[in-house]
């Protein structure tokens, strides 16, 4: 387990927080997040020493690939088409890692400063209803499609983001 330890060394190195598009840094605070949000390069996450959970799920899996550990990265949110548009809306989406070990499955979890850590699951369906219900519960019952996604293209604004989510809606899972 000290491969792990090692990747959430790095991820410590990290605040919470998010470059916008006039080059101003936000920290644990995600005010205009909707307006003026664009996803940063690896290179910048890593430069600037900072990163929302998109961002920093991306580095997760790709130390986690580096260390040869096989992974797969999810997002859960409250739905929203392609034709949302309400950009003073609340922002109701996590990113989050899963890495399999030793036929168990583990969350290495950076972003939700409340619970850094790595959680030990029985499976990947355990995992994911266990996660979900956590976000769930956070945004007051919402039902929450989960989706496995491949990558973070730099500069994507939250709305093109999500477009990419749904997009791979194919594996989608509902919480309750």
């Amino acid at each position: 387990m000290s491969d792990l330890f090692e990747i959430l060394n790095k991820l410590d190195e990290l605040k919470y927080g998010w470059i916008d598009i006039y080059g101003e840094t936000h920290l644990y605070s995600m005010k205009d997040f909707r307006r003026i949000y664009k996803t940063m390069s690896i290179e910048t996450v890593l430069e600037k020493k900072l990163g929302i959970c998109m961002e920093q799920v991306y580095l997760t899996h790709l130390l986690l690939d580096e260390k040869k550990i096989p992974n797969k990265m999810f997002c859960t949110r409250i739905y929203e088409g392609e034709d949302f548009n309400d950009l003073d809306a609340d922002e109701h989406m996590h990113c989050f890692v899963l890495f399999y070990r030793d036929n168990k499955v583990y969350q290495l979890e950076h972003p939700n400063w409340e619970r850094i850590g790595i959680y030990e699951f029985d499976n990947e369906e355990s995992a994911i209803n266990s996660i979900n219900e956590y976000y769930i519960n956070m945004s007051g019952g919402h039902a929450r499609p989960v989706t496995e996604f491949y990558e973070v293209e730099p500069n994507l604004t939250f709305k093109e983001f999500n477009v990419y989510i749904n997009s791979l809606d194919r594996q989608k899972r509902v919480g309750k």
